[in-house]
């Protein structure tokens, strides 16, 4: 299980492109009295000053690297941190990440560069170009920052934006998540993640927190019957629709078995569709009022985001609407995609079949509550004051990703 986090600086924490390679313009411009476009330079993204210098055919690297620097000063406004960065720092710590940075600045850079934006603290080992004999793409960094930090390879992963940075993880078998934000092209990079933003980077892990083996004969009952279920649908043969019905029924036990529920009851809600298999839609709604979210409370004592299965003829908004109405009597507008999400991902108990979760951001046009037969109260709850939930369809990190969608102007939706 992943406990550490790793990052690289530049194109990953930190926008520079503009002020690096720019200065970069200037101290060619002034070394070799050649003007060079900025796309052509984009190679030196990623690794060490002196690298990248000696692969324009400089030979005083040393004196073009202060050069470089002296620019350098000249686009400090550009510099910029990326959106959600320090929030994303945040939300790890508050989860016992351990957080460390391998950059390929030298250490008087990262402290001109870097420093200034306040976030040292979040980091309990930096490793700098001078801290390894090889700078990245090599796997010497990596290899340092493990030794110094104590950390196991398989508990790590890095996250950075360039090859170099995969290559520098990969070669010392330790998982890499590539930062699509500040990637110019994920071509001929492998990852073992792909974030599209930063807040990406706590949602896959939160998933991942939960043991791949921990359930696994469910997975193995639920495979079969997909399996079962699509031969009997397809199979013409009589013999072949007779042994596709005793897998179904050996799924049917495993999952008995497994959960302590009766086979009767695992049949009924296990083994009673026809046709090729596929995931139930469920939509749940998110509204806000004075930073506050809705929970309706259910028969059973237990709240949740109103909502349901999507019904026949109905799409995700109009379902949404219909869902809020019916339990929390209210008319809404749905405004935002939230969050798409796999049910067994997220939410216990494991259901025996699939489940696709839709989250929407509504607006509240008209209404008011009455007790009705799925509801008898509704209530708006702060996130750090949340009641008894439903975790059967929303847990407190389900909730938390509403609230960040709707204090976000520019959200993404978070998909599995």
């Amino acid at each position: 299980m992943i406990n550490t986090v790793i990052f690289d600086i530049d194109g990953t924490l930190l926008d520079t492109e503009v002020a690096a390679l720019s200065s970069l313009i200037d101290t060619i411009l002034e070394v070799k009295n050649e003007r060079v476009e900025l796309s052509d330079l984009k190679f030196a993204l990623g690794i060490p000053g002196e690298v990248a210098l000696k692969q324009l055919g400089i030979n005083n690297v040393v004196n073009a690297n202060h050069i470089w620097n002296k620019y350098m000063a000249n686009y400090s406004h550009n510099i910029l941190l990326f959106e959600g960065i320090e929030d994303t720092l945040k939300e790890l710590k508050l989860q016992g990440y351990k957080l460390g940075i391998i950059t390929s600045k030298k250490r008087n850079e990262y402290k001109k560069d870097f420093s200034p934006f306040g976030l040292d603290d979040y980091f309990d080992t930096i490793i700098c170009a001078e801290d390894s004999v090889r700078p990245k793409p090599y796997p010497d960094p990596m290899l340092k920052y493990l030794e110094i930090s104590g950390t196991k390879k398989e508990e790590a992963i890095y996250i950075g934006d360039t090859a170099y940075d995969m290559l520098c993880a990969s070669d010392a078998n330790v998982k890499f998540g590539l930062a699509l934000w500040g990637c110019h092209s994920p071509k001929n990079i492998h990852a073992d993640y792909y974030f599209n933003s930063p807040k990406d980077i706590t949602y896959a892990l939160s998933i991942d927190k939960k043991s791949p083996n921990e359930l696994q004969w469910a997975k193995l009952a639920m495979e079969l019957q997909f399996l079962s279920q699509g031969g009997i649908t397809y199979s013409k043969d009589i013999f072949d629709i007779e042994r596709f019905e005793r897998i179904r029924d050996i799924s049917a036990e495993m999952m008995s078995l497994g959960s302590g529920y009766s086979v009767d009851y695992v049949k009924e809600v296990f083994c009673n569709e026809t046709g090729f298999q596929t995931p139930k839609l469920d939509t749940r709604a998110a509204i806000f009022q004075d930073n506050k979210i809705l929970l309706v409370k259910e028969r059973n004592g237990t709240w949740s985001l109103p909502g349901g299965w999507v019904d026949v003829n109905e799409s995700i908004k109009s379902n949404t609407v219909k869902e809020v109405k019916e339990e929390a009597g209210l008319d809404v507008i749905p405004v935002k995609l939230i969050a798409v999400q796999d049910r067994n991902r997220h939410n216990t108990p494991l259901y025996a079949y699939g489940v696709t979760k839709a989250f929407v951001l509504c607006e509240v046009v008209s209404g008011e509550f009455s007790s009705n037969i799925e509801t008898t109260e509704s209530k708006y709850f702060n996130l750090t004051e949340l009641p008894l939930l439903a975790e059967e369809k929303n847990t407190p990190q389900q909730i938390k990703i509403c609230f960040d969608a709707y204090h976000s102007k520019n959200w993404e939706t978070v998909f599995d």
